[in-house]
């Protein structure tokens, strides 16, 4: 994905050297936007909120890539590494579009996988 703001709020970043390494990112500020859907399904709308949905996300529709997506969120910060930036940026697109659609994010949290995520 050529423009970094096409997936706005969250943060797609190349990091590491001499192997390329990448990492999504959404801060807790920008999680407050949405908060309420998370909250309205008993689900906790912090950084391990996000993690749940997205390895749920994960678990459902990019079965293939789980062992290449490596997730270390804290409350305040969603955070998801890869060295596969297509499996990066599948995810983030479907994370960029429940962030934008209320309703997708309400059935993503109600069809989630309660191994990975609380409600």
């Amino acid at each position: 994905m050529s423009d970094p703001s096409a997936l706005a709020p969250f943060h797609l970043d190349e990091t590491g050297e001499p192997e390329p390494s990448y990492c999504l990112y959404l801060f807790d500020g920008d999680m407050e936007q949405v908060a309420d859907v998370f909250e309205e399904h008993n689900a906790e709308s912090h950084g391990h909120g996000w993690e749940g949905l997205a390895e749920s996300l994960v678990s459902s529709r990019m079965p293939g890539r789980a062992d290449k997506l490596h997730f270390g969120s804290e409350a305040g910060t969603f955070v998801v590494s890869s060295s596969d930036l297509e499996a990066l940026t599948d995810l983030a697109v479907l994370l960029h579009s429940a962030f934008h659609n209320r309703e997708l994010l309400s059935r993503y949290i109600l069809t989630a996988d309660p191994r990975f995520l609380d409600r």
